[in-house]
């Protein structure tokens, strides 16, 4: 696994004409974006903030999004339970 991670980031390196410590920052900043993405709205969705909170710190379309994939997740359960 780690030879196949160290020959895609040689890959992405070559195509980017960046150095690889530059694609690794990079991912690393974005995946740490991600999971501040992902925290946020499992608070708004545990309501331990408000949606007015949740949209200042990931803006309206996550908001959103979460909110619908809420939505269909307890219509699958609804209809899991009682067809």
């Amino acid at each position: 696994m780690a030879d196949a991670v160290l020959k895609e980031l040689a890959i992405l390196a070559k195509e980017r004409e960046e150095e690889v410590e530059t694609i690794i920052a990079r991912a690393f900043k974005l995946g740490i974006a991600k999971i501040k993405q992902e925290t946020v709205l499992e608070r708004y969705l545990k309501q331990e903030i408000t949606r007015e909170e949740a949209i200042k710190e990931v803006g309206l379309e996550l908001v959103k999004l979460a909110e619908r994939q809420r939505v269909a997740l307890l219509e699958d359960i609804e209809w899991g339970l009682h067809g």
